[in-house]
């Protein structure tokens, strides 16, 4: 930070977790830390004004796993961060003034970027003339022929790594000049939740962990905290200079102020140096940000979380094991896609645009070919949309909608049209399946007959035509369906279609089918195990529970259950040696 800056210095609460992130300061930071310790405020916000100041006219990328969620989610985020109010009552900064977001032009006071801006509706810039692109796993192109300074990255348990490693990675380069003594020169600042690999979840950062030299660390520690001191005591002295009127106090007061800058400028360089080569890798769970969140709100999430996501989500603790899965054949890399969208489309907008995801931008969404639905009803209700492509012998899974008690049918359809409405061709029928296990009661039955009844009543007041596909039909067993389910998902039948699942568009599906566990009845027939939507909170159990998963089941026999080979009825389980 330049001298004529030290008087904007400003207050900022900071949980120790954040300030120790911020006064390490490395070239690399990853930060694996539970929810609601202020990752993007205290983190990201942060550095991301450090290195926009001290790499003027450069270029970071701003990287996560959807381009999408970029537009979204976390640049609205960001700008949130910067208008928060600091001690004084000023934003931390001020748009249009200390940045811009999607401008084509740049204010007069500017400084020039070195390098064009490639596409400046989708670029947040500072006045220094530090450019933030936006890059993602999902759109390989956003990063080709690019090259950048830094790189910030968001949910870093989302992304696959080995992509990161291949296409963001090696576009670190191209600065000249005094820029590649900067310390956060080819830098990550990486933020993420812990990573739940029996969640499909990639723990690919945790490698960065072994990186890190501790005697180093305490090094730079102890000079930033001689480095800040001085600079703190300087700006206290800047002020008393301005408010003074004795003449003696203000030569004794300049006296002093000298020092201090000659102090600073000591310590500069030595910090600089020390933190160019190191990386720093900090894990914390949400009792880091205790002071601030309050005890009430670590007792509210002890009483709503199951035991797995309290451990994971705010102690932080790395979970490992694996369920017995009722999906045992499901593979996230086989069977989830992650080139969901039509950025064709999506890139037309600026990011200070209203933009609302809608079906129409979904790249595997065929207006005039039917809409089949999956519905699982009861208290917590869920759908999975899907279409088959027969050329290419595909089922794609492209949507989930959930909601629970106390809303029912009603808002459901409502979230299915604000996202179909506009672009599906109601003339062409929709097909609703629905459950039709052979463990449940009559008049259970009759429930789930006219739950199913009720959601084609609201989507038809919607316009839409539905048929219920399962009205006659005969009782389907839970054995069968686990069956069906290792045989889909096996991808050995060439009689029936690969089943693909948009992991962006059903994150809670692709969340929850791992945790789908099986049990076996004393007849050695297998069911689901649905305890967890017993046991799971039910504002919880879209992401942990059996529920979507059932809806899954229900499309999925729906359309294929005919398809079962007759000689499996009597066999309980799918040997894994049987080619079919």
């Amino acid at each position: 930070m330049t001298h004529d800056k030290i008087a904007e210095l400003e207050q900022k609460y900071m949980n120790r977790m954040q300030l120790r992130v911020n006064c390490i300061d490395t070239n690399v930071i990853i930060a694996e830390v539970a929810r609601a310790t202020g990752k993007t405020e205290g983190i990201i916000t942060p550095r991301m004004i450090r290195v926009a100041d001290a790499m003027p006219g450069e270029v970071s990328f701003m990287v996560h796993k959807t381009y999408v969620a970029l537009m979204t989610n976390i640049i609205p985020n960001i700008r949130a961060a910067f208008s928060q109010p600091t001690a004084s009552g000023r934003p931390l900064l001020e748009e249009g003034i200390h940045y811009v977001v999607g401008a084509k032009k740049l204010p007069s006071h500017f400084c020039k970027p070195r390098r064009p801006i490639t596409y400046p509706k989708h670029s947040l810039v500072f006045a220094t003339g530090h450019h933030l692109k936006l890059v993602s796993s999902d759109m390989p192109e956003s990063s080709a022929g690019e090259s950048a300074v830094h790189a910030f990255i968001e949910e870093m348990k989302l992304q696959k790594g080995q992509s990161l490693k291949s296409r963001v990675f090696p576009a670190l380069r191209g600065a000249v000049g005094k820029i590649r003594q900067c310390p956060y020169y080819l830098g990550i600042t990486g933020v993420t939740d812990t990573a739940r690999l029996d969640l499909g979840e990639d723990n690919w950062y945790e490698e960065y962990e072994r990186h890190v030299d501790e005697e180093v660390i305490c090094d730079i520690v102890n000079a930033a905290l001689h480095h800040d001191k001085a600079l703190g005591r300087l700006f206290e002295v800047n002020n008393a200079i301005r408010s003074e009127t004795n003449p003696l106090t203000i030569a004794r007061l300049q006296e002093e102020q000298r020092r201090l800058k000659h102090r600073v400028e000591i310590w500069k360089p030595i910090l600089n140096e020390m933190r160019r080569n190191q990386s720093y890798y900090i894990r914390a769970s949400s009792f880091a940000n205790k002071d601030f969140l309050g005890p009430k709100f670590f007792q509210t999430q002890y009483e709503s979380l199951s035991a797995d996501e309290f451990l994971s989500s705010i102690c932080n603790i790395r979970i490992r094991r694996v369920v017995n899965m009722f999906f045992c054949n499901f593979k996230p890399e086989v069977h989830c896609y992650s080139d969901s969208y039509r950025y064709s489309s999506i890139l037309s907008f600026d990011l200070g645009d209203d933009f609302r995801l809608t079906a129409s931008y979904l790249k595997y969404f065929r207006r005039s070919e039917p809409l089949i639905l999956g519905y699982d009803p009861g208290s917590f209700q869920s759908v999975v949309v899907a279409q088959q492509d027969e050329r290419m012998n595909e089922c794609r899974i492209q949507k989930e909608f959930y909601v629970y008690s106390p809303w029912d049918q009603v808002q459901l359809a409502n979230k299915f049209d604000e996202f179909y409405g506009e672009d599906y061709d109601k003339s062409v029928e929709i097909l609703l399946y629905y459950d039709r296990a052979g463990n449940k009661r009559r008049e259970d039955q009759e429930q789930i007959t006219t739950d199913a009844r009720l959601l084609k009543r609201e989507l038809e007041s919607h316009g839409y035509r539905v048929r219920l596909m399962n009205e006659g039909q005969r009782t389907i067993y839970h054995y069968e369906q686990y069956k069906l389910m290792a045989i889909l998902f096996s991808n050995r039948y060439k009689g029936l279609p690969r089943i693909l699942i948009d992991e962006n568009e059903c994150p809670m599906l692709k969340s929850a089918l791992p945790l789908a566990p099986l049990k076996k009845r004393a007849d050695g027939r297998i069911e689901l195990d649905k305890s967890s939507e017993v046991k799971v909170p039910i504002q919880y159990q879209a992401g942990l529970s059996t529920q979507i998963p059932s809806a899954l089941i229900y499309l999925l026999f729906g359309l294929y259950g005919n398809k079962l080979p007759a000689e499996m009825q009597n066999i309980p389980e799918l040997p894994e040696n049987i080619v079919l």
